[in-house]
């Protein structure tokens, strides 16, 4: 399934295939839509991932618990992710940090993928 996640939103940031938040994506059986992209962080416009079109969204934040970065992602219903309401919310610290947190936040990645498959 693709996948898009976010790690910033001013300016739009995600990860490439090398990072190792695309290693849990790719546990989980996800695919980066944007892997390919040559910096490790990227920045990117919404034009982008209105173009990729994921079939999930998930995104990190600027606290442990804010959701509004997937929030802000309901304003654009064309997106698959957003009609199949496949828009997630993982704390920053448990994915976005190479510490041993890093298998949390891989496990709730990996749970929430499942989730989606299990929708379809």
């Amino acid at each position: 399934m693709t996948l898009f996640y976010q790690i910033w939103n001013d300016p739009l940031m995600t990860v490439n295939a090398t990072h190792f938040i695309s290693e849990a994506m790719r546990l989980c059986g996800g695919v980066n839509v944007f892997g390919e992209l040559s910096r490790l962080t990227p920045t990117l416009d919404i034009e982008a991932v209105l173009a990729a079109n994921p079939q999930a969204i998930v995104a990190g934040g600027m606290g442990e618990d804010d959701h509004g970065w997937v929030e802000a992602w309901r304003r654009y219903p064309e997106l698959q992710a957003v009609r199949e309401d496949h828009l997630f919310f993982i704390p920053p610290s448990t994915l976005q940090r190479p510490t041993v947190r890093l298998l949390t936040g891989t496990r709730t990645l990996c749970g929430q993928l499942q989730a989606v498959r299990d929708a379809d």
